[in-house]
């Protein structure tokens, strides 16, 4: 057991019985996306559409789940993956931590930070060399706490609403100046314009 701050925490992997109860953590984590944005509108069967994904990669070797109990009830979850890098990379294996939720009464007790030093030591038993994860531009709080735990900007993701594309900002253009170049007469060369700025 682990004490943190005050109130007695178990960090263990997780067991086929607690599926349950990580579903339901996973729909809290699906509804504060939501209330940050709209653009993580769910669907309306993605809680059954979540809980079968998990079952699926639960049953596989290369799914760490990392929970939090607290006297009998899972306060947290974190969800550890191990998947092939892209072919064209040196590092072959990543680790990828896909989805994690603490119960936001026990935030800032260093529940997130136990529950990851799980999954690092599986990720190492795993010989992975680096662990990566995404974080919604504007969820500031986990932000923080991801840049605490060590993990640095990597990659930066770009969206564009295909809806809202009347109001995309048009590209400035640089207007082309001309000029003539002077040529000696009875010299038999023609006059040239000289562009400058983009064709």
């Amino acid at each position: 057991m682990d004490d943190i701050a005050n109130i007695i925490v178990t960090i263990r992997e997780a067991s086929e019985d607690d599926l349950p109860e990580v579903v339901y953590l996973w729909g809290m984590l699906a509804r504060h996306h939501v209330a940050i944005s709209e653009d993580f509108e769910l669907a309306w069967d993605s809680k059954r559409k979540w809980a079968d994904y998990l079952e699926r990669k639960f049953a596989e070797i290369s799914t760490k789940l990392v929970v939090a109990e607290e006297e009998g009830k899972l306060v947290g979850f974190m969800l550890c993956l191990l998947s092939p890098n892209a072919p064209i990379f040196k590092e072959r294996k990543i680790g990828v931590i896909s989805d994690v939720y603490v119960l936001e009464e026990l935030r800032r007790k260093g529940v997130a930070n136990k529950m990851l030093d799980v999954a690092l030591r599986w990720f190492k038993k795993n010989k992975v060399r680096s662990v990566q994860l995404a974080v919604a531009h504007d969820n500031l709080e986990a932000r923080a706490v991801w840049r605490s735990l060590g993990f640095e900007p990597y990659m930066i993701y770009k969206r564009l609403d295909l809806q809202k594309l009347e109001s995309r900002p048009k590209p400035q253009r640089t207007k082309r100046m001309v000029k003539a170049k002077k040529v000696k007469k009875g010299s038999g060369l023609r006059l040239r314009k000289i562009r400058r700025g983009p064709s």
